[in-house]
């Protein structure tokens, strides 16, 4: 989007906040003139918000505490200990750049940040081929499930961790293997 458009959005949006009937809506009105200027004057401040976040590489230390507010960290489930300055830009950086897809390296990722190895991952996915059309598709023997194979000892509450941060629809198994 160049500027005259993020400029022209701008306006739209500021004369829609005008009270139906109470201004001018000419274009050569004073009122238009002052709607586009402020216009240009949001523009600008947007065009330079985004510029200064591209060019900002990492985030600086005196930031941490609100780009964790924004992202709602500390994660839960974590156990109370204090990460350095550097965990915890890993961690932003990991969630700001992370989708939440059940795969092996997403589980990987996040078992990481709570100091948990990740052994093996096997899916099971359940067969109904000729099953009536009414019959119950998510009963518990039927519901798709995830074996997770994870390296002894396990310090972080694995419940804590399936109910916040994987999806529900599955059941999870863990097994610990030294």
């Amino acid at each position: 989007m160049t500027f005259e458009q993020t400029v022209e959005l701008y306006a739209s949006v500021l004369r829609q906040l005008l009270p139906a009937g109470g201004y001018d809506t000419s274009p050569k009105s004073v009122v238009a003139k002052d709607v586009y200027a402020h216009a240009r004057v949001l523009a600008q401040a947007d065009v330079d918000a985004k510029r200064i976040l591209t060019t900002l590489e990492k985030i600086p230390e005196e930031l941490l505490s609100e780009y964790e507010a924004a992202l709602g960290l500390p994660l839960k489930c974590t156990v109370n200990k204090t990460k350095t300055i550097e965990e915890r830009l890993q961690i932003i950086q990991w969630i700001q750049q992370t989708k939440n897809v059940l795969n092996r390296t997403y589980l990987e990722g996040l078992l990481g940040l709570f100091s948990i190895k990740l052994v093996d991952l096997i899916r099971y996915r359940p067969m109904q081929c000729i099953a009536s059309c009414n019959s119950p598709i998510n009963t518990e023997n039927l519901r798709f499930k995830v074996k997770l194979i994870l390296k002894a000892p396990v310090q972080a509450d694995m419940a804590c961790i399936i109910q916040n941060y994987l999806p529900a629809y599955l059941r999870y198994d863990i097994k610990e293997q030294s």
